[in-house]
C-alpha cells in the first residue's frame, strides 16, 4: 500500500498490527494511520522461543513497539488480531505512555476490518519472503557445517551442537546457560538455563562437569523411555577397571609362559641333548618325574628305561646318561 494513500475516511489517528506465524517463526507488521492516512509502516521477524498463542505474541509487539515511546507516538486507537490476556492492565500501561485514553480493540466490520486484513497480508509475504531468504543461505550453512566437522575430525557434519556456558556475579549466583543449533540454525525453543547444585563457590570446571552430566543423564533418559538406548548398551568398564584387568591377563600370560616355560626344560646334566629339542620325552632319564609326558597315566614316573630306543608314547629317545646313571635308573623303574 502506497504511503500517504487515504485508508480511513474518519481521519482516525491508529495503529494496526498484524501476526503471520507458523511453528518456528512469527512475522509482525504494523501500519502508522495519522489523520486517516498510512504515514509509515513497519515490522520484524521473531523466532518463536516458546509455545505462544497470537495473542501472547500481540503482547509481546506491543510492549517491543511502544516500550520507549511515550505522548503522541501512542495513538489514541491500537487495532489488533486478537486481544492479549491481561488487556484493562495493557491499556493502563499504555495509557500512561500516552497521558491519555487508549483504546485497544479488535476491528470487527467496516475499513479497519479491511485494513487490518491488508496489514494481515504484508505480515505473511514477509514471513515468506524470509523463509526464502534463509532457504537460500542453505549452501553457506552446509559449508560452514562441513569446515566445522573438518576442524573437529567428525565422520559427518553434525546436525545438532549444544554449546555450553558458565556466567557467575563476582563469584555469586552461579549460572549455566545452553544454546541449540540445528542444521545450522539457532533453534531457541530448546535453549536451557542450569542453576549449579552440587556446591557453592566459583569453579568452571566443577560447574560445566555438573552441567553437561545433568545434560546427558537426561538424554539417556529420554532414550530410553523411547526404548533406544538400555542401560547394558551404555555400560562400558571406567578407565581404571580397565587397566586393572589388562594388568592382570598380562600377569596369567607372564606366570602360564613361565610355568609351561619350567615344564617343557630339561633338566640339566648329563641328561641334557639336542634329543629335547625335537622329542617331547628326548633325553629325559627314567623315573623322573614328568608331568607333561604323553604316555603318563596312573605312574607318576616315566615308564620307558633310559636305555631303550622308544618309550610307551612312541617318542624317540637318544639316552645320554651314563651306565652307572642307566643302570640306576633302571633298578628304579623296575
Amino acid at each position: 500500500m502506497e504511503k500517504n494513500a487515504v485508508v480511513l475516511a474518519d481521519a482516525t489517528d491508529a495503529d494496526l498490527i498484524a501476526v503471520a506465524e507458523d511453528e518456528l517463526e512469527a512475522a509482525v507488521q504494523i501500519f502508522h494511520v495519522r489523520g486517516g492516512r498510512v504515514r509509515g509502516q513497519r515490522g520484524w521477524v521473531t523466532d518463536k522461543v516458546e509455545a505462544v498463542d497470537t495473542a501472547g505474541l500481540v503482547e509481546h509487539a506491543l510492549q517491543q513497539l511502544y516500550g520507549e515511546e511515550k505522548g503522541e507516538a501512542v495513538p489514541k486507537e491500537v487495532l489488533v488480531p486478537a486481544l492479549p490476556e491481561d488487556t484493562p492492565a495493557l491499556s493502563q500501561w499504555l495509557a500512561e505512555r500516552r497521558g491519555a485514553q487508549v483504546s485497544l480493540r479488535v476491528p470487527q466490520r467496516g475499513d479497519k476490518k479491511s485494513l487490518m486484513e491488508t496489514v494481515h497480508r504484508n505480515a505473511q509475504q514477509s514471513l515468506a519472503l524470509h523463509k526464502t531468504k534463509r532457504a537460500s543461505d542453505l549452501t553457506t550453512r552446509s559449508r560452514a557445517l562441513e569446515e566445522i566437522a573438518e576442524a573437529l575430525e567428525l565422520d559427518s557434519a553434525p546436525l545438532r551442537i549444544e554449546c555450553f556456558d558458565i556466567s557467575h556475579l563476582q563469584g555469586d549466583d552461579v549460572v549455566a546457560s545452553m544454546v541449540v543449533f540445528e542444521d545450522g540454525l539457532a533453534r531457541k525453543s530448546e535453549y536451557r538455563r542450569f542453576q549449579i547444585k552440587s556446591f557453592e563457590g566459583q569453579d568452571d570446571v566443577r560447574s560445566m562437569h555438573e552441567v553437561v552430566s545433568r545434560r546427558f543423564r537426561r538424554y539417556l533418559q529420554e532414550k530410553l523411555k523411547t526404548g533406544e538406548w538400555s542401560p547394558e548398551e551404555g555400560r562400558t568398564p571406567s578407565p581404571r577397571t580397565t587397566a586393572a584387568r589388562s594388568a592382570s591377563r598380562t600377569r596369567r600370560s607372564s606366570s602360564s609362559s613361565t610355568a609351561d616355560s619350567r615344564r617343557s626344560r630339561p633338566p640339566s646334566g648329563p641328561w641334557r641333548s639336542s634329543a629335547s629339542m625335537t622329542s617331547p620325552c628326548a633325553a629325559w632319564p627314567s623315573g623322573w618325574r614328568r608331568s607333561g609326558c604323553p604316555a603318563r597315566t596312573t605312574r607318576s614316573y616315566c615308564p620307558a628305561p633310559a636305555r631303550a630306543s622308544t618309550c610307551s608314547s612312541g617318542s624317540v629317545t637318544k639316552p645320554t646318561a651314563s651306565p652307572s646313571s642307566t643302570s640306576a635308573a633302571s633298578g628304579a623303574s623296575g
